[in-house]
């Protein structure tokens, strides 16, 4: 469970291999590829220590899935993990490795775990549906969550809307996230389409990048070590905010846009915009930030949780999770 393509900014690989440290604002120091290493044996990823997001190194090992899933079974947590897929060779083992484990109420940990996953890699239910995995979670009688990712990013690579429809229709895909980038901007459509009232699928969510800097940002004792990097006096530019890139310095997240924005600024820096928007949930790095500012406008959603252990409190959400079963599913015309 790990957040960036490199181990440098998240764990302590430097100090445990006696190399420099990686420092994130000055792209120096040692940063090797997750894919290089394996999670367990010698010199495994299992071995390292978390930092935590002002750099400093924790007690905490880097733990695996199944580890992560076990803990919530001895707590007796009644939770959702969002499993957000960085890439595609991870998702199959991820299932095996958490087929048999479940929480305490004995649900399968496949049941709570959503599969987050790029819809570039599965555009259609077909494509989707045939993976060995999937086959077999559908034999099991396992109630699959999906959410599939559409990005202004895929606009030029098949018809994300298309996808989105036959998605919609499907037993197991609960959501969309829909990264739109601007109002008006490429799959606007998608979101619109969830608005239509007759749309299976009436949620969405996308990402709250409010950046990587943080108040206050000189404190030598609780920041990373800039080294060389200056730190901006103002952490926003034209409301655009610095973000961490692999192995070079923080950029701007307007200056990463590209084709993604027809105006060149990403609108999802602007906590406003994303409620303009309508959107229903958020994925973001800065999960207390969001909820503080949600609480503090009397918007935090409460009107979707389980309000007694036994009944939705809005009874049209019900409609958008697990319409059919994963039985009933299975039985139909594949």
């Amino acid at each position: 469970m790990i957040h960036d393509g490199g181990l440098g900014r998240t764990t302590d690989i430097g100090q445990m291999t006696g190399q420099a440290a990686y420092h994130p604002f000055t792209a120096e120091g040692y940063n090797p590829l997750v894919a290089d290493f394996n999670f367990t044996g010698l010199g495994g990823i299992e071995q390292l220590h978390l930092r935590d997001e002002q750099g400093r190194v924790r007690d905490e090992y880097v733990p695996s899935l199944p580890q992560m899933v076990e803990s919530i079974f001895a707590s007796g947590m009644n939770v959702v993990l969002e499993l957000d897929f960085k890439d595609e060779t991870a998702i199959e083992p991820a299932y095996w490795a958490l087929k048999h484990l479940t929480n305490r109420a004995g649900v399968p940990a496949n049941e709570w775990c959503i599969y987050k996953l790029q819809s570039v890699w599965y555009q259609t239910p077909e494509i989707f549906e045939a993976l060995p995995w999937v086959q077999d979670a559908f034999q099991s009688g396992i109630k699959l969550a999906l959410i599939p990712v559409y990005d202004a990013g895929y606009i030029d690579d098949f018809d994300q809307l298309a996808s989105a429809k036959l998605f919609s229709e499907t037993n197991y895909t609960i959501s969309f996230e829909v990264e739109l980038r601007n109002t008006g901007g490429p799959i606007q459509d998608i979101l619109d389409f969830t608005r239509d009232m007759n749309s299976v699928i009436r949620t969405a969510g996308t990402f709250y990048a409010p950046g990587d800097f943080t108040y206050p940002n000189t404190n030598s004792i609780t920041f990373f070590d800039t080294g060389n990097y200056s730190l901006p006096a103002d952490l926003q530019v034209n409301n655009s905010v610095y973000t961490f890139s692999e192995n070079s310095a923080p950029t701007l997240i307007d200056a990463q846009v590209g084709n993604k924005s027809t105006d060149g600024h990403d609108y999802r820096t602007d906590f406003n915009w994303i409620i303009e928007q309508g959107y229903e949930w958020v994925i973001t790095d800065t999960a207390d930030d969001w909820h503080s500012r949600l609480e503090q406008q009397g918007l935090r959603n409460i009107s979707h949780l389980i309000a007694d252990g036994q009944a939705v409190v809005d009874g049209a959400l019900a409609k958008t999770w697990y319409k059919r079963h994963a039985r009933d599913f299975w039985g139909r015309s594949m």
